[in-house]
C-alpha cells in the first residue's frame, strides 16, 4: 500500500509517528518511504518539505522529500548513514513549520494573483516557480505587457481579498471528468484523481484552481502579497513578487538598506532620488570638467614630448604619466608618434602598471611585446606601431623600461 498522505487531510498537521515500509538509498544515506507522513513532497510548483526523523534517542535531518507519482510512495531523503534504519523501524516524522507554513502561504498567494489577473485582464499563468527569495509567475496576454498602474491595480486587487479572510477548500474528485462541475479558470486534463482548490465561496469563488500542494484554511493568513518588479519575458510578463514571512522579511530589509542610503546623504527616504539626480548632475559636471582638464595636460605633454625630441639625438623616449588615464595616453602617444620619424616612444602609467609603446621606425610594437614583456612576468600585444603590456609589480615595469632604455 502506498504512503498516506497526511497532509491531504491536515495540512497543519507537523508531526506523525509512523513504521518504516521499505528503504532505499542514496549516496550513501538512507531514503525511507513509511506508512503514514505528513510530509509534502516537491510538486506542483511547491517545494517539498523538510524536518527530522526520530529513531529512539537519534534524530536524523530529512533534507529532501519527493514522489514518483501523485498516488504513490513518499520518499524522504535523511541524512542518516546507509544501513541506519530497518524496514518494520517505528519512527516520528517532523516538519519545519515556519518553512511549511511560508510555502503554504506563497502558493495559495500565487492562486489568488494568477486568479486576479485572469479576471482583470485575461491572462494566463503559463507557469509560476518558488524560489527561496522570490516567487515568479509567467502571465501571457497574447504579447501585451501589463503597465506599472495594472500591475498596482492587481497587487491592491489580490490584497484586499487577502484581507478579507476568504475560505479556501480544497475538494477532491475521483477522475478529472467529475471535477468539471469546478468553476476552474484552467482545465488540466490528467487520469487519476484530482484535487481542486478554491477560494471563496461556490458559485462565484475569487479563485478556482487545481491543485496539489498544501494551502492555508483562510486567505488572511497569507498575510500580504508584494510585487518587486515585472520583465518581458518570451512575450509574456514574468512578475516577481513575495507573500506572507518572506515578503515582510524583504520589506524590512529594504527599509533598512533605504535608512541607510538615507543616513548616508543626510536626506529623508522619499528624497533619495532627489539627492541621486542631484549627484548625477555633479558627476556629469566633473566628467565635463576633467575632459577638458585631460585634453589641456594631453596638450601641454604632447609639447613637451616633440620639443626634447626634436632637440635631442636618442630614438627612444620614456616618459611616466599619471595624471592620465590609459586611454587619454594612448590618444597622446598617437598624437606625438604620428609627428615624429624612426623613434620609439614609451608611455608608462604606473596606477594600472602598464607600458604603451609607439614607434615611428623599423620596431614592430605588437611583436616586441610578446618576445620581451614575458621575460620580466609581463603580458600583452598590440599592432606593428603600438601595442601595451601589463606588469605584475612596478618593479618588474620599471626593469622593462630600463632594458628598452638601454637598447
Amino acid at each position: 500500500m502506498a504512503t498516506k498522505r497526511l497532509y491531504r487531510q491536515d495540512a497543519y498537521l507537523t508531526q506523525n509517528t509512523t513504521t518504516i515500509n521499505s528503504i532505499e538509498k542514496t549516496d550513501g544515506f538512507d531514503v525511507i518511504i513509511c506508512n503514514e507522513s505528513v510530509f509534502f513532497p516537491e510538486g506542483g510548483g511547491q517545494p517539498c518539505d523538510v524536518g527530522t526523523v526520530s529513531f529512539g534517542a537519534d534524530i536524523y535531518n530529512i533534507t529532501d522529500v519527493y514522489d514518483k507519482d501523485l498516488q504513490g510512495d513518499v520518499y524522504h531523503l535523511t541524512d542518516a548513514p546507509e544501513g541506519t534504519f530497518s524496514v518494520g523501524d517505528e519512527v516520528c516524522l517532523s516538519i519545519n513549520w515556519d518553512n511549511r507554513f511560508s510555502n503554504m502561504q506563497r502558493h495559495s498567494g500565487e492562486h489568488m494573483f494568477s486568479g486576479t489577473f485572469h479576471t482583470l485582464f485575461g491572462g494566463v499563468n503559463k507557469g509560476f516557480h518558488i524560489g527561496e527569495d522570490y516567487v515568479t509567475m509567467d502571465i501571457d496576454l497574447d504579447g501585451a505587457i501589463l503597465t506599472d498602474e495594472e500591475i498596482d491595480l492587481a497587487e491592491r486587487t489580490v490584497n484586499d481579498a487577502i484581507w478579507a479572510n476568504l475560505p479556501i477548500r480544497i475538494s477532491v474528485f475521483d477522475s478529472y471528468e467529475e471535477s468539471l462541475v469546478m468553476p476552474v479558470r484552467k482545465k488540466v486534463p490528467h487520469e487519476g484523481s484530482v484535487s481542486i482548490a478554491t477560494v471563496g465561496d461556490l458559485p462565484n469563488p475569487y479563485d478556482c484552481i487545481a491543485c496539489c500542494g498544501t494551502l492555508p484554511s483562510y486567505s488572511a493568513e497569507i498575510g500580504i502579497l508584494v510585487v518587486y518588479k515585472n520583465e518581458s519575458y518570451k512575450g509574456m510578463n514574468r512578475i516577481y513578487f513575495d507573500c506572507g514571512f518572506k515578503a515582510k522579511e524583504k520589506l524590512t530589509q529594504d527599509m533598512k538598506l533605504l535608512n541607510s542610503i538615507a543616513n548616508k546623504y543626510s536626506c529623508s527616504t522619499e528624497d533619495i532620488i532627489y539627492k541621486l539626480d542631484l549627484i548625477d548632475e555633479e558627476i556629469s559636471s566633473l566628467k565635463v570638467a576633467n575632459a577638458k582638464l585631460a585634453a589641456y595636460i594631453k596638450d601641454n605633454e604632447k609639447n613637451r614630448i616633440l620639443s626634447e625630441i626634436n632637440t635631442g639625438d636618442e630614438n627612444i623616449f620614456i616618459y611616466s604619466l599619471s595624471l592620465l588615464k590609459t586611454d587619454d595616453l594612448l590618444k597622446l602617444g598617437f598624437s606625438v608618434i604620428n609627428e615624429t620619424k624612426n623613434k620609439l616612444l614609451l608611455l608608462i602609467h604606473p596606477e594600472t602598471l602598464t607600458c604603451l609603446i609607439f614607434s615611428s621606425g623599423d620596431i614592430k610594437c605588437g611583436r616586441f611585446i610578446k618576445e620581451n614583456a614575458p621575460l620580466y612576468n609581463g603580458r600583452g600585444g598590440g599592432k606593428d606601431d603600438h601595442a601595451r603590456a601589463v606588469f605584475q609589480n612596478m618593479t618588474d615595469m620599471k626593469a622593462f623600461a630600463d632594458a628598452i632604455s638601454s637598447m
